[in-house]
C-alpha cells in the first residue's frame, strides 16, 4: 500500500473540520471543509460554457424508502461559486437522466434558492460499501485521505475524504453524496502507464525487432493493430505503406503545405525487409512496442477533443529500432495508436475502470502470466476490427500520432493521423486522404506555428477567454478574418520552445490564459509548458519528469515556472489520473456529476 508520505495535506497544512460536519451542518449548501492554495492565479477560472456540465459544490440524496440498490428520493444540488445553470443533468442510478430544478416544482421547495431538485434512483447499498472502503484505506494510511480537485493538472483544492456514519442512512436523512476517489488504490506501473519489460517485451504477444525474437502475430505487435486497422480497406503492408509515404511528398493540410521529410525512405521504408511480392514484411515490423497507456482521464463525460467515449483512451507506444544499436535515443521516431475505448454508458465506463483497477492487485505480480492475460483481455476488447461498427473500418482508432526527430533534423516534429472518411470534413485531412486509409489530419488544439508570437494569437486569447480559462476550448480550422489557423506537423524548434503572445496585459487574466492554451498544444505540452524534451514517452520507454515524478510518488508535485511569469505551477498528472480511475471505477452515476471536464489530449 503506497501511503503518500509526501502527501500534499503536509505542505498545505491540516485540513479544517470534517466533510460530515460541513453537509450536514447546513443540509446540502455549505462547501465541505476545505484548504484552498495560494496564488495569484492557481484557482479555478469557471465559466459558463456550453460545451460543460456545470461544476457542482455539493450534492445529496433524500431517500424514500430504505437503502437498496435502487433506492428512490429527492437529489439536491448547489452549484460551484461562479458557475451559472437553468437546469442540472444527472444520470441515476438506473440509467436514466434526472433533471435538476430550481423552480420549486417536482421537489424543489423554494424557487432561486440556488438549491436544484429532482427525483431519481440511487444504489445507496453501494455508497454505504463506499464509506467502509473509506474507513478502510484510512486505517492503512498514515496521512488523512483527501479528494484532490485539479484545474489542468494543478492542485487547486483538498476535502477531507472520511466515512459517513451508518445511521443516516434512513429514508429522509439528507445523504451527502460527496466525490469519492482514493488515488492510493491505484498502482500507476501496473494499470495507468505500463512499461515493465516483462510486459512490453512478452515473447508471446510482442515482437522485438532488434533480436528478431518474440511472436510476429502477437497481440501487442505493430503487425497486429495495423491489420486490426486496416480492416477490408487495403492488405495490411498495402496500408501501412501507403501512411508512411505520406512524408515523402507535400501534402496539403487546412491549405497549407507540410514538408517532406527525406529520410522515410533512407531510414524507413528501404530498410524495411520485403516479401517476395514486393510489400512490406510486417513479421518483422522494426517498430518495438515501449508502453501500453490507459488514459480513461480523457472521458470525463462528454467527448474530448479527439472524440475519446466516456471510458477516454487506451493508447500504444512504439519506437522505431534500429537493427545496428536497438535504440535511437536521439534520432528518435514514435508512433502512437490512440484507440477511443467503445464504452459510453455510466455502467459500461464503470465496468471498464474496475477492470482496469484490478489490474493493482497486490497479488497480481506486474508482468506474470495472469497480469498479461487479463491485459490482453482488455486491450482486444479495443483494438480488434469492428468494435467501433460506427467508425471508418469499424475501427475505434481515434488517430495515430507520431513524435520524430529521425526524418529530418534539425528539430523534432509531430504529425496526426486519422482514418479518412467520406462523411469527414475534407479539409481537416491531407487533399490526397483516401477512405479508409490513414490520412494526415490537423493536430488538436493547436493552430500552424506561424501563428506563435502574433496578435493573432492575442484575439483569439481574447475571444475565447472563458471557454480557454475553464478549459474547453477549442481551436477552428479559421479564425475570425484568419484563414487556414488550425494547424498541421507543430515542431520544436528550441528545447524551450512555448506558445506566446504579444500584449498579454490587455487579455483577461491572460498570463493564465496564455498558459492553459499552450498547455493543450501539441509543442507546448511536450516542450517548455512541461519542462519536456518533445517526448513524455520515450524511445526505450523512459518517461519524461512531467510523468515520472508522479509515477514514483504520486503526492509529489511537479514544479514547472512559468516561461513569461514566473508562476509555479505544481503539476499532479500521475494523482489526477488515479484518483479519476479510482473515481470512474467505485462511484456511482450520479457521482459522476463532480468529474471536472478535462480537455487535455496529450
Amino acid at each position: 500500500m503506497r501511503h503518500g508520505k509526501n502527501m500534499t495535506t503536509k505542505r498545505l497544512g491540516t485540513l479544517a473540520g470534517s466533510l460530515l460536519v460541513g453537509w450536514l451542518a447546513t443540509g446540502c449548501g455549505a462547501e465541505p471543509a476545505q484548504e484552498q492554495v495560494a496564488s495569484q492565479e492557481q484557482q479555478l477560472a469557471e465559466s459558463p460554457d456550453p460545451l460543460r456540465p456545470p461544476v457542482l459544490e455539493s450534492l445529496d440524496f433524500i431517500a424514500s424508502q430504505t437503502t437498496s440498490s435502487a433506492t428512490p428520493g429527492l437529489l439536491r444540488a448547489r452549484l460551484a461559486q461562479g458557475e451559472s445553470a437553468s437546469q442540472i443533468q444527472l444520470t441515476g442510478d438506473d440509467g436514466k437522466e434526472v433533471t435538476l430544478r430550481d423552480d420549486g416544482l417536482n421537489g424543489d421547495v423554494t424557487a432561486g434558492d440556488g438549491l436544484f431538485s429532482g427525483f431519481g434512483i440511487v444504489n445507496l447499498e453501494e455508497h454505504l460499501k463506499t464509506q467502509e472502503r473509506i474507513a478502510a484505506f484510512q486505517q492503512q494510511s498514515t496521512e488523512p485521505l483527501t479528494f484532490a480537485t485539479f484545474d489542468d493538472r494543478v492542485l487547486v483544492r483538498e476535502t477531507s475524504l472520511v466515512p459517513l456514519p451508518g445511521n443516516i442512512f434512513t429514508p429522509g436523512v439528507p445523504i451527502p453524496l460527496p466525490p469519492t476517489g482514493i488515488a492510493q488504490a491505484v498502482v500507476p506501473n501496473k494499470s495507468l502507464i505500463i512499461n515493465h519489460p516483462s510486459v512490453v517485451g512478452d515473447p508471446t504477444r510482442t515482437w522485438d525487432p532488434c533480436t528478431n525474437t518474440g511472436n510476429p502475430n502477437g497481440v501487442w505487435t505493430f503487425k497486429h493493430l495495423m491489420t486490426e486497422m486496416a480492416n477490408t480497406a487495403a492488405t495490411p503492408p498495402a496500408f501501412t505503406e501507403r501512411w508512411l509515404k505520406q512524408w515523402l511528398a507535400t501534402q496539403t493540410v487546412n491549405g497549407r503545405p507540410t514538408p517532406v521529410r527525406g529520410n522515410m525512405a533512407t531510414q524507413v521504408l528501404n530498410a524495411w525487409p520485403r516479401l517476395s511480392t514486393g510489400e512490406l514484411d510486417l513479421n518483422r515490423s522494426p517498430f518495438k512496442l515501449v508502453a501500453i497507456v490507459n488514459r480513461a482521464d480523457l472521458g470525463r463525460g462528454r467527448s474530448g477533443p479527439y472524440g475519446s467515449s466516456g471510458a477516454g483512451e487506451l493508447r500504444f507506444v512504439f519506437s522505431l529500432m534500429n537493427s545496428t544499436n536497438c535504440q535511437r535515443p536521439y534520432n528518435s521516431f514514435l508512433v502512437i495508436f490512440e484507440y477511443g475505448v467503445p464504452r459510453t454508458q455510466c455502467a459500461q465506463v464503470k465496468s471498464w475502470a474496475q477492470s482496469w483497477l484490478a489490474l493493482s492487485a497486490p497479488l497480481l505480480g506486474l508482468g506474470s502470466a495472469a497480469y498479461n492475460t487479463q491485459l490482453q483481455n482488455l486491450t482486444q476488447q479495443v483494438v480488434m476490427r469492428n468494435m467501433a461498427p460506427g467508425k471508418p473500418n469499424g475501427s475505434a482508432i481515434n488517430q495515430v500520432r507520431t513524435n520524430e526527430i529521425l526524418l529530418s533534423t534539425p528539430w523534432w516534429e509531430m504529425r496526426e493521423f486519422r482514418l479518412f472518411s467520406t462523411t469527414a470534413n475534407p479539409r481537416n485531412f491531407t487533399t490526397s486522404a483516401a477512405p479508409g486509409h490513414l490520412s494526415e489530419h490537423t493536430t488538436v488544439l493547436t493552430p500552424f506555428d506561424l501563428f506563435n508570437n502574433s496578435t493573432t494569437i492575442t484575439n483569439f486569447l481574447t475571444a475565447n477567454n472563458g471557454a480557454i480559462l475553464a478549459g474547453v476550448h477549442d481551436v477552428p480550422l479559421d479564425f475570425g478574418a484568419t484563414t487556414n489557423f488550425l494547424g498541421a506537423f507543430p515542431q520544436m524548434p528550441t528545447a524551450g520552445f512555448f506558445w506566446n503572445a504579444p500584449s498579454l496585459t490587455t487579455v483577461p487574466n491572460g498570463f493564465n490564459a496564455r498558459h492553459k492554451f499552450s498547455l493543450k498544444t501539441c509543442n507546448g505540452c511536450h516542450a517548455r509548458e512541461t519542462n519536456t524534451g518533445f517526448t513524455h514517452v520515450g524511445p526505450t520507454g523512459a518517461l519524461s519528469p512531467f510523468l515520472a515524478t508522479g509515477m514514483a510518488n504520486m503526492f509529489t508535485p511537479y514544479n514547472v515556472a512559468d516561461p513569461v511569469n514566473g508562476l509555479v505551477r505544481p503539476f499532479y498528472e500521475i494523482r489526477d489520473r488515479a484518483q479519476h480511475l479510482d473515481s470512474a471505477a467505485n462511484q456511482s452515476c450520479v457521482f459522476r456529476s463532480f468529474d471536472r471536464v478535462s480537455a487535455s489530449p496529450h
